[in-house]
């Protein structure tokens, strides 16, 4: 390769992370809309962040309780437990936001911690059969009962 090609490539490479960077500030800055008035409404939201966040715990606690039955001993059994129920809770809560989502709910997130079953998802506002679809599908997949249900909605 040439000088030239090589001074033309790097200076494109160096044009690319550039944008990259002044894209990552621009689109990163924070909402200056104020958070709307009401009772169960998330502001400040960002679906991605969350899932990731929630993703990302999950995991850890994978890893962690994995290690714990790999390395056996007394708490080996109480260790297989825990990966299991998290497992259960992760089906759970894949299948719930499916069943969810076909409603007609874009970004959907479940979390199954027992007995409460959390429902975060994009919506200006509910009305009451639309919880109540919610609701019934929840009810009617799990051993949960309406008082066990949270919604939240995030506009």
């Amino acid at each position: 390769m040439t000088k030239k090609k090589k001074i033309f490539v790097l200076s494109g490479m160096v044009a690319l992370l550039v944008i990259t960077g002044v894209l990552n500030i621009v689109l990163n800055q924070p909402t200056s809309t104020p958070p709307p008035a009401g009772g169960d409404v998330v502001s400040g939201y960002n679906f991605f962040t969350v899932r990731n966040r929630h993703i990302a715990q999950r995991n850890e606690a994978l890893i962690a309780w994995t290690a714990v039955v790999q390395a056996g001993g007394e708490n080996a059994a109480q260790a297989q437990e825990q990966l299991t129920a998290i497992g259960n809770a992760m089906v759970l809560e894949s299948k719930l936001e499916t069943l969810i989502g076909a409603l007609g709910y874009d970004e959907v997130l479940v979390t199954a911690a027992d007995p409460v079953v959390t429902v975060l998802l994009r919506s200006e506002v509910l009305n009451d059969i639309q919880v109540a679809q919610i609701v019934q599908t929840i009810t009617s997949n799990t051993n949960r009962t309406a008082s066990d249900i949270k919604i939240m909605e995030i506009p």
